[in-house]
């Protein structure tokens, strides 16, 4: 909006008035509007300084005028401007209505009428209808010169056509023309097939169409035949153009540019090296993910262990502290009774089993051993593994640094080539 109203305030005014007071009056409302306001006393002087203006290249945006003046009234004077420039937007004020002036002033196509005695609040809304059509029109022209200049420089640059929903072509540039070596007559109604490459299979078409179909942008390389058999390589965009509403697919346009054959090998090698990287990169994590498994792995069967030592010193300290006991027992008790003998057995037995526990432990702590060695030895292996892999990593990594340099010196070579050669021609 801010935009808008600062365009208006620039628009160029010619204002052209007889009666002084009036010309004064309205001419002051006008320059608070706008920044650029000239005023005249008659019809002639307007048209004067209207093509002065015109042919200067710092033509008015808007001309209003009064009907009757002398020396030249206003529609004589619109007459004459609209010989120089048709399109300037006008204003037309007049105390009269008489239908012959009105019919003048239609014929002129006079866009806006203002009625005397002036009504500033009434003037004010017009102008800024007027004017607001004159900002609106100078951008579209804008934009449409904009545009033209990019249409321009992609006819020139790309291989552009249409086609209509059944695939048949509407349009070519002449770049499609040159490229393929067909004339446009030939082309226009003929599907896309009379270039299509036989090696090129059906399912990618089919697949292209399934996309633009659905009102999405297809992009990807065509491997094409021209009309003397040569074979040409392009990067091809394929948009749909939908109606006002953006509902209905009215065309498809596609903008190519054109590839070689080397240039493509050299990407998809270059894209291949690139995926097996990645994948190795990946493994290569995968190992370290694996190696920080195996260790924590093997740093809670060490703290088993030596809870299971703890355990076993325990059960060792226990049978000792009860071997002294029934030491004890047997040198304090030979002359105890049968009763007494039977609970000696008794702890004899206790013992037995106490032993034979001990023994489980034992056992249990040299699995638990063999296990630790185990893991040991596959942490090693994983650790040889993974200096492998980084090993291989560090090679890949020279041989990318080495096609970069590679793919640089081609483009400097490239570059060289095309100087050369616009230095030959």
């Amino acid at each position: 909006m801010v935009e808008k109203n600062e365009e208006i305030r620039s628009l160029k005014v010619l204002y052209v008035e007889d009666e002084e007071l009036a010309r004064e009056k309205l001419g002051k409302f006008l320059q608070r509007k706008f920044d650029n306001v000239e005023l005249c006393a008659n019809g002639l002087d307007g048209f004067l300084a209207f093509e002065k203006a015109f042919h200067s290249n710092q033509k008015f945006d808007l001309v209003i005028s009064d009907i009757n003046m002398p020396k030249m009234d206003g529609l004589e004077m619109f007459e004459k401007i609209k010989e120089v420039d048709t399109h300037i937007p006008s204003m037309l004020i007049t105390a009269r209505t008489e239908t012959e002036q009105l019919l003048k002033a239609i014929s002129l196509h006079i866009d806006s009428y203002i009625l005397k005695p002036i009504d500033l609040t009434v003037i004010d809304e017009k102008l800024n209808r007027l004017c607001s059509d004159i900002f609106y029109k100078k951008n579209y022209e804008n934009q449409k010169k904009e545009l033209q200049t990019y249409l321009d420089i992609l006819n020139q640059e790309a291989i552009v056509s249409k086609t209509d929903l059944n695939g048949n072509i509407t349009y070519v540039n002449d770049g499609f023309c040159v490229v393929t070596g067909y004339e446009q007559n030939e082309l226009i109604g003929k599907s896309h097939k009379l270039i299509r490459h036989p090696e090129v299979s059906k399912d990618s078409f089919k697949t292209l169409w399934e996309t633009i179909q659905a009102g999405k942008i297809w992009s990807g390389t065509f491997k094409n035949l021209a009309k003397d058999g040569s074979t040409f390589f392009v990067n091809t965009k394929i948009i749909p153009i939908f109606d006002s509403s953006s509902k209905e697919i009215l065309e498809y346009i596609a903008v190519s540019f054109l590839v070689t054959e080397n240039e493509l090998k050299k990407r998809e090698s270059y894209k291949k090296y690139i995926e097996q990287v990645t994948q190795y990169k990946k493994a290569v994590s995968a190992l370290n993910t694996e190696k920080e498994s195996l260790a924590k792995r093997v740093l809670d069967l060490t703290n088993i262990n030596s809870t299971l030592d703890e355990k076993v010193h325990q059960v060792e300290a226990k049978r000792k502290q009860l071997l002294n006991q029934l030491e004890a027992y047997e040198k304090n008790n030979l002359e105890y009774d049968k009763v007494n003998l039977m609970t000696k057995q008794d702890k004899s037995k206790q013992f037995d089993q106490m032993y034979k526990a001990l023994n489980t432990l034992k056992g249990i702590n040299k699995r638990q051993e063999k296990t630790i060695q185990t893991l040991e030895t596959m942490l090693n292996s994983k650790k040889d593994e993974l200096d492998d892999f980084i090993k291989k990593d560090l090679e890949n990594k020279k041989r990318i640094n080495d096609l970069k340099d590679l793919v640089t010196n081609l483009q400097k070579e490239n570059e060289e080539l095309k100087t050369n050669k616009k230095t030959l021609f």
